[in-house]
């Protein structure tokens, strides 16, 4: 949390440098931004538009495709033998209030703050391997995993020759709605609610945060786990101005 906090000064400090340099020109009302936040989603494209709706107020709408990151394992026991499909999206808003006391300029220059949500939806399939007693099982794996936040945010927006901007959320606490849903297709012995649970450990590791909060969340008897917990954003984008005001 200081680091955020630590990031968002040397920001602040940076735009009323470069804040002091230029003259005021027109306000431009438009901005459509590319997010580049991709080391948890290697295989996205997430675009954003801004639009100002009074002099330091603005509403922002995004949606793109976006896959479930990565996984190197599913469980000690299970191995993943191919992928066979894969895909998902993220579509989100959000209403800035740019803090007038803070900013010399208008928005979308400066710091922000405002609430947000969004929902990520991914589904893949996958053919794995599940080890029973030194004997494999193959079977495929259909999942659905999908995440709901509500939640509140704190950035700081720079626009650079009133044309480009860099976009970043520093801080982003959240209440979320974890959805999985789990489907084994094929013969097999194994109990289906023990590889179901260990596989859904899998996919939670790949948010640090949930570790303490779902550890002890189980799959329920026809694959389906739903629960609340803590989230966290942090973006960013860099995105292109356009539009004058009259």
């Amino acid at each position: 949390m200081k680091t955020a906090y630590l990031l968002l000064w040397i920001l602040g400090i940076a735009g009323y440098t470069m804040a002091q340099e230029v003259e005021e020109t027109p306000q431009r009302l438009n901005t459509i931004k590319i997010e580049f936040t991709q080391p948890l989603y290697p295989n996205s494209f997430v675009l954003s538009y801004e639009r100002v709706t009074k002099p330091n107020q603005s509403f922002c709408v995004t949606g793109g495709y976006e896959e479930f990151p990565n996984l190197v394992s599913l469980g000690d026991r299970i191995n993943l033998r191919k992928n066979l499909d894969k895909g998902g999206f993220k579509v989100g808003g959000e209403y800035r209030f740019y803090l007038a006391k803070e900013n010399k300029f208008k928005a979308p220059r400066g710091v922000y703050v405002g609430p947000y949500v969004s929902f990520h939806d991914y589904n893949n399939r996958r053919d794995i391997s599940v080890d029973v007693d030194g004997n494999p099982e193959d079977v495929t794996l259909s999942t659905d995993f999908q995440i709901l936040n509500i939640g509140f945010e704190l950035g700081y927006q720079f626009v650079i020759n009133n044309r480009w901007s860099l976009d970043f959320v520093v801080v982003g606490p959240s209440v979320s709605n974890y959805r999985a849903k789990i489907k084994l297709d094929g013969e097999y012995t194994f109990d289906k609610e023990d590889i179901q649970n260990e596989i859904i450990l899998k996919l939670l590791d790949r948010f640090p945060l949930l570790e303490d909060v779902l550890t002890d969340k189980e799959v329920s008897s026809n694959g389906v786990l739903d629960s609340w917990a803590y989230g966290w954003r942090y973006q960013l984008l860099v995105g292109y101005h356009f539009g004058r005001k009259k």
